[in-house]
C-alpha cells in the first residue's frame, strides 16, 4: 500500500482520547519547562527576554500537544513555528531534547490522525521544506560552533552538514513512517471490526431465516395433522350415523376409528406445540418420534369411503428421517384432500423405491383417486395443503406432479432423490 493512500477516513477521537491528550500536553509542557531550567543551570546559557522567554516557548510547544488528535495539522504548524523561533532567538536551547521530541510527536500525530489527505501533504511539504531550508540557511550564516582541523575524508564543515542533514532526514521521515504505520493499523482494525459487524448481521439474518423456516415447517406439520385427522373423523362420523341402526357393529368400528384418530391427532399436536414452548437448545430433543415411510401403510383404510389401499414397489432401502417424514406428510395431505374435495370411492397410495444402476436413488409417493372433484382447496378457503406439498418437495430438491388425471380423478406424485450412503 502506498504511503500516500489515505482512502480511509479515521474517525474523530473519542472523549477519552481527548482527555488523554490534555493530560499529555500538560505533562509535556511541564517537562519542557523543567528541561530548560536544567539545561540553563548546567550550561549557563541565556533563556532570553528577562529570563522567561525560553520557558514560554517550550511551554507553548508542550501545551500544543493537548490538541494533537483533534487538530493535528494546526498543532504541527504551531510546534514547527515554535521550533524555528527557538532556533533563531535561543540557538543554544535548540539542542534541548524536549523541543525535538515535541516536534516529533506533532509530526507523528499529523500522519496518524489527519482526516484531510490533501492538507496533510501540503502541510508536511511546507514543514519539511521550511525545516531543511532553515537548517541549510543556518549553515550558510556560519552559526556553527568552532570546528577542529580535518582528520577524515571530509572537511569538518562539510561533514557536520552531511551529518546534520542525514540525522534530520531520519528524524522527520521516521516520525512520518511511524504515524503512517499507526494510521494503517487503525485502518486494519476498523476493517476487521466492520467485517465482524457484517458477519454478525449475516448471522442474525440467517438466524431469523432459520426461525421463520422452522415456523413454516411447524405450521405445515400442524396443518397436515389437523387436516388429515379431522377429515378422517368427519368421514367416520358420517358413516357411523348412517350405520348406527342398520349395522351397529360397523358403527362401533367407525366410532373406534374416530377415537383412535382423535388420540393420534392430540398426541401429534402435543408434540408440535411442545416445540413452540421449548427453548431452542432443547426443542430437537423434546420432539417425539415422527412418522416415516413405515407409517405410510397405516394410512390404508378399507372400511370407509373412500377406501384406501397402500402398495409398495421396489426393494426398500433406508432413507433419511427428514425425507421419510416429508413423504409421509405428502401422502397424508393428499388423502385429506381426497376426503374433503373429491367424491372418490377409492384411493391408491403407491410407495416406490427407485434404485437403478448408474442412477441416483429416489423415493416416490403417488396418490390416485377415481372420483370427480367436488371443490378445489381455494374454493373451500384453504389451499395451503398443495402449497405445503410443493414446499416440502422443493426443500429436498425433488419433483412434484399435481393435478387432475386425463381419465378422471386426481393425482399427487412426488419424487425425492436420496443419497443412500447418507441415510
Amino acid at each position: 500500500m502506498s504511503i500516500l493512500d489515505r482512502s480511509w477516513t479515521r474517525p474523530r477521537p473519542t472523549r477519552a482520547q481527548l482527555a488523554t491528550d490534555v493530560v499529555l500536553g500538560v505533562v509535556a509542557a511541564l517537562v519542557s519547562v523543567a528541561s530548560v531550567q536544567v539545561y540553563a543551570s548546567a550550561s549557563g546559557v541565556s533563556t532570553g527576554w528577562k529570563g522567561v522567554e525560553g520557558y514560554l516557548w517550550f511551554g507553548l510547544g508542550g501545551l500544543a500537544l493537548c490538541w494533537r488528535r483533534q487538530y493535528p495539522l494546526t498543532v504541527l504548524v504551531v510546534v514547527s513555528a515554535v521550533f524555528i523561533v527557538v532556533g533563531e532567538r535561543l540557538l543554544e536551547l535548540g539542542a534541548v531534547f524536549t523541543i525535538q521530541m515535541v516536534l516529533f510527536a506533532a509530526l507523528y500525530a499529523a500522519w496518524a490522525w489527519s482526516r484531510r489527505p490533501r492538507s496533510l501533504m501540503v502541510v508536511t511539504v511546507v514543514v519539511l521544506v521550511g525545516m531543511f531550508g532553515w537548517l541549510l540557511w543556518s549553515f550558510g550564516r556560519d552559526l556553527m560552533p568552532p570546528l577542529g582541523e580535518q582528520t577524515g575524508l571530509l572537511p569538518p564543515k562539510v561533514a557536520l552538514i552531511v551529518y546534520s542533514v542525514a540525522l534530520n532526514v531520519m528524524y522527520f521521515f521516521g516520525a512520518i513512517a511511524w504515524g503512517q504505520a499507526a494510521y494503517l493499523s487503525a485502518r486494519r482494525s476498523a476493517l476487521v471490526e466492520d467485517q465482524r459487524e457484517r458477519e454478525r448481521a449475516v448471522q442474525d439474518v440467517e438466524q431469523q431465516q432459520a426461525v421463520q423456516a422452522e415456523r413454516v415447517r411447524i405450521a405445515r406439520d400442524l396443518h397436515d395433522v389437523v387436516a388429515h385427522h379431522v377429515s378422517g373423523i368427519g368421514v367416520q362420523a358420517a358413516g357411523a350415523s348412517r350405520l348406527l341402526e342398520a349395522r351397529p357393529e360397523r358403527a362401533r368400528e367407525a366410532l373406534g376409528a374416530i377415537e383412535t384418530s382423535s388420540r393420534q391427532a392430540v398426541a401429534q399436536m402435543h408434540q408440535i406445540v411442545g416445540l413452540l414452548r421449548s427453548d431452542d437448545e432443547t426443542a430437537p430433543t423434546n420432539r417425539g418420534p415422527q412418522p416415516g415411510l413405515d407409517d405410510v401403510r397405516q394410512l390404508a383404510v378399507t372400511t370407509d369411503r373412500p377406501s384406501v389401499e397402500v402398495h409398495c414397489v421396489g426393494e426398500t432401502f433406508p432413507v433419511p428421517d427428514t425425507v421419510g417424514l416429508s413423504l409421509y406428510r405428502v401422502a397424508q395431505e393428499a388423502l385429506s384432500n381426497v376426503r374433503r374435495h373429491s367424491a372418490a370411492t377409492s384411493a391408491r397410495v403407491t410407495l416406490r423405491h427407485l434404485s437403478e444402476p448408474g442412477e441416483r436413488a429416489a423415493v416416490e409417493v403417488e396418490v390416485l383417486d377415481d372420483g370427480p372433484v367436488r371443490s378445489t382447496p381455494r374454493e373451500d378457503g384453504g389451499g395451503f395443503g398443495l402449497d405445503g406439498i410443493r414446499e416440502r418437495v422443493a426443500m429436498h430438491g425433488g419433483l412434484a406432479d399435481i393435478g387432475p388425471r386425463p381419465a378422471g380423478g386426481f393425482r399427487v406424485r412426488v419424487r425425492i432423490p436420496v443419497d443412500r450412503e447418507d441415510a
